[in-house]
């Protein structure tokens, strides 16, 4: 075997050929005269018709160049042998033998092309053409198949249901085998009949998808939560998004679902826990308060009979007995996940909340330029507590100052008061721990539960004088160009 190309270019655009012939001249100058015409082939030739099929097993090559009448395989024998390789391989015959049985038996054993010898120099330009026309469509069909085979294998392997359908929901494009498990029936039968499509769904979640899926036909995204009927226990989630023509016409809706039972479960459970604690606080508000308030007024009367510091203990006592109760009724209620949320002024609320407090001597620094996706009133309250708690810790004339994080993913609120001993660190936000012998030990425990309520987390700050607490994940905007 001989090589006579020298040209190298880059992967994926160099064509390399395989030329075989008995006549090593003429097979040199088919390799030159190809090489010319198009700077992407690579040729290399052989007068062994019995050593193509190795080639072609051990190195790459792109098509096959053949003639037909050889002294040991005729060129169909050559086909044979090369296909048993690589059943894809462009196979051209290229012969000085122009019978109309040779070239019938050519395309009946599956030949690619078929191009007479000529003495003009014309015809490598065919030559050429029909190799990079063979060639391009093998590499095409290559890339397809690929891509098809890294689809399935995507689709096939996700836990959704990946769907198309047409843009009136009545002809099934595409689902993927996910829908048979979790919507219990079979590909087949949708495809058969795409209208079966709401049969598994439970009857009182019928009309919402219904709903969903007309909007999402007129170009609107959707997302929808329904229950599957065969067990009405299983929650899913369906998103919808339309496709759009250049017209603007919405032609298909493309989305996916997938099981939202764990979440619904979790739902349900944390919705039956705050109706617990909502009639928790009902009978604390209830049956502890009437008999507070019973105490409190005999107490008004033996004020009048008499004067004597035990009463003054008595009523400090009542005192802190409706702190207690009071602080115990929002730690039931702010644990409860926040659902509704509104673009709320930093600045505004701070202030607000500084001036809902008995501020004694404390001073406010506030650099809070920004604007916060939050419940404003429970924020308010996360605010006035850790106000309070400065001011209750640190001293009447304590200052605290509240400013934006440098990563803009939050706020802090510190304050200039003594440090929180290490070993108490871990403790500070455990519901009934205080260090003021008049204090409840509910202020931060408030507090963590309403931030986690906003999603967001709390934490004390490392290697601060004072008392630093860094709020994060909340949303903030700057509003400096925002107008009242």
């Amino acid at each position: 075997m001989n090589a006579t190309s020298q040209t190298r270019i880059a992967p994926g655009s160099e064509i390399r050929i395989l030329h075989v012939d008995d006549e090593p001249d003429f097979a040199r100058m088919v390799a030159g005269n190809l090489e010319r015409e198009d700077d992407r082939f690579s040729t290399q030739w052989t007068t062994d018709p019995e050593e193509v099929a190795e080639i072609v097993a051990s190195e790459a090559v792109d098509c096959v160049l053949s003639d037909y009448a050889m002294p040991e395989l005729t060129g169909l024998d050559v086909l044979g042998e090369v296909r048993a390789v690589d059943p894809e391989i462009p196979f051209i015959l290229f012969t000085d033998t122009g019978s109309e049985t040779i070239a019938s038996d050519a395309i009946s054993a599956g030949i690619s092309d078929y191009v007479i010898k000529k003495t003009v120099k014309e015809q490598y330009g065919l030559l050429a053409t029909k190799i990079t026309t063979h060639v391009e469509r093998r590499r095409a069909e290559a890339v397809a198949s690929r891509t098809r085979q890294q689809l399935h294998e995507l689709t096939e392997n996700t836990n959704d249901v990946l769907f198309i359908f047409s843009a009136d929901w009545d002809e099934l494009e595409y689902i993927n085998s996910r829908y048979e498990e979790l919507f219990d029936r079979s590909v087949a039968s949708l495809r058969e009949n795409p209208t079966t499509f709401l049969e598994p769904v439970h009857p009182d979640d019928v009309d919402d998808l219904e709903t969903a899926m007309g909007r999402a036909a007129n170009g609107s995204s959707q997302q929808v939560e329904y229950r599957i009927q065969a067990d009405s226990n299983k929650w899913v989630e369906s998103h919808a998004e339309p496709i759009f023509d250049e017209t603007g016409t919405v032609v298909r809706v493309a989305g996916f679902t997938h099981e939202i039972t764990e979440r619904k479960q979790r739902e349900l459970e944390l919705r039956a826990k705050n109706e617990r604690l909502e009639r928790f606080a009902s009978i604390v508000s209830h049956d502890l308060r009437n008999p507070l308030s019973v105490a409190d007024g005999y107490l008004e009367l033996a004020r009048e009979e008499a004067d004597s510091d035990h009463l003054e203990t008595v009523a400090r006592a009542l005192d802190r007995m409706e702190t207690l109760i009071s602080e115990l009724l929002v730690l039931a209620r702010e644990g409860q996940e926040v659902t509704e949320t509104k673009s709320v002024s930093l600045d505004k609320l701070v202030l607000s909340s500084w001036n809902n407090i008995d501020q004694q001597h404390a001073s406010l620094q506030a650099e809070t330029n920004a604007l916060i996706q939050a419940d404003e009133i429970r924020l308010g309250q996360v605010f006035e507590n850790l106000f309070r708690n400065a001011i209750e810790h640190g001293g009447d004339a304590v200052t605290i100052s509240v400013g934006l994080l440098d990563d803009e993913s939050g706020f802090y609120v510190e304050n200039d008061g003594d440090p929180i001993p290490d070993d108490k660190q871990d403790q500070i936000f455990e519901t009934g721990f205080t260090t003021n012998e008049q204090g409840t030990g509910f202020g931060l425990a408030i507090i963590k539960r309403i931030v986690n309520a906003h999603g967001w987390e709390i934490d004390l700050a490392d290697g601060q004088d004072g008392v630093r607490f860094e709020i994060t994940g909340a949303e903030l905007t700057d509003q400096t160009n925002t107008p009242d």
